[in-house]
């Protein structure tokens, strides 16, 4: 990527996201889980909706298995199962602890959320426009 001065940026690296519905438990939901850095543990949030299309609540986990990236099925401990709804790769914008861009590119468009900070584990998804 280059600007119109002709300098060139590094394109960042592309990384692995998977979204799980998780069922089979008091408070059904999706985690949304992203590496954050090629072969890091999955950052994770709790969403109640996917696709997220509106303003939304989230609730961020602790980090998780990278085993996450390809499994479904049942969890240990009768924690109930997941199914995989979306994987694939996104771009990272990090411009602070309390913001991130995500942006995520398929065949037919590019769609980017952001994900701020409100207060202890309790985060905002939004769509953003490109």
């Amino acid at each position: 990527m280059s600007d119109i001065a002709g300098r060139i940026f590094p394109t960042p690296p592309s990384l692995r996201y998977v979204v799980l519905r998780h069922e089979g438990i008091d408070d059904p939901h999706y985690d949304l889980m992203f590496e954050t850095s090629p072969g890091s543990d999955l950052t994770t949030w709790r969403s109640k909706k996917w696709p997220i299309d509106t303003e939304t609540p989230l609730v961020q986990l602790g980090e998780h298995r990278r085993a996450y990236l390809e499994y479904e099925g049942p969890l240990s401990n009768d924690r109930g199962n997941v199914q995989r709804i979306a994987a694939g790769r996104y771009r990272l914008d990090r411009p602070s602890d309390t913001l991130w861009r995500i942006t995520f590119r398929d065949f037919i468009a590019i769609s980017q959320l952001e994900f701020r900070h409100q207060k202890n584990d309790l985060w905002r998804a939004e769509p953003r426009r490109i």
